[in-house]
């Protein structure tokens, strides 16, 4: 599978160690506070600072990195943007398989990041896609939680056709101790957009034995 959304997780904020067994009881916070509020009343003016003073806030203030702007040609991946619902026809003698995805922005548009679930198989996995700005295509690097991997590449959209062809190393059956059989595969994927709620990828695997396989992901979105 060459596609999988990504994406994010809420985290847990956890107290920062500095914090944790605080000897204030309530009545000691009070007052903390009762100072800290005379100290520094409502409305005064801060004290005047040196020439000094305020180089060294500005030396030791956090660089705010600069935002460079998404690529444009990343916009030929939007047909992805969203959850789909994919059915896959598989080659000959293989049994169907329905695979749901989810895809998003990431890294300030930079990247789409599609997480996948493809059933049978309880296969999760991540495709990363992307614009080379050097090499002038898209980039899509695939990763599983069988251990399977890939890299593929697609040059534009030409005649309603995005093609990505590249390389995966495929797990034949998964294995705890990191240990297992393989096989190589080389992948065309065929995309077209049937219209925004709907696109199609049709697939083809070359295996080094010379066979070929062809199946076809119909997605729509959920």
């Amino acid at each position: 599978m060459s596609t999988q959304k990504p994406e994010g997780r809420e985290r847990r904020r956890l107290v920062p160690e500095r914090w944790r067994g605080a000897s204030l009881g309530i009545a000691g916070a009070s007052a903390l506070g009762l100072a800290l509020f005379a100290v520094a009343p409502v409305g005064a003016e801060p004290a005047p600072r040196s020439a000094a003073d305020s180089a060294q806030q500005q030396h030791t203030r956090p660089h705010k990195p600069r935002t460079l702007p998404a690529p444009p040609q990343i916009r030929g991946l939007d047909f992805l943007l969203g959850t789909f619902t994919c059915d896959y026809a598989p080659p000959p003698g293989s049994k169907p398989a329905t695979m749901t995805m989810t895809t998003k922005r990431a890294m300030g548009g930079h990247y789409l990041y599609t997480d996948a679930t493809m059933q049978p198989g309880d296969v999760v996995g991540r495709a990363t896609f992307g614009w080379d700005p050097v090499a002038k295509k898209f980039i899509n690097q695939y990763h599983d939680n069988w251990g399977s991997n890939g890299n593929y590449a697609a040059a534009p959209w030409k005649d309603g056709h995005l093609i990505f062809t590249g390389s995966l190393s495929q797990v034949v059956k998964p294995d705890p101790s990191g240990e297992t059989t393989g096989v190589p595969i080389s992948l065309h994927d065929d995309y077209q957009v049937v219209h925004k709620n709907h696109f199609t990828n049709h697939q083809t695997m070359t295996f080094s034995d010379g066979t070929v396989l062809k199946g076809t992901y119909d997605c729509r979105r959920a």
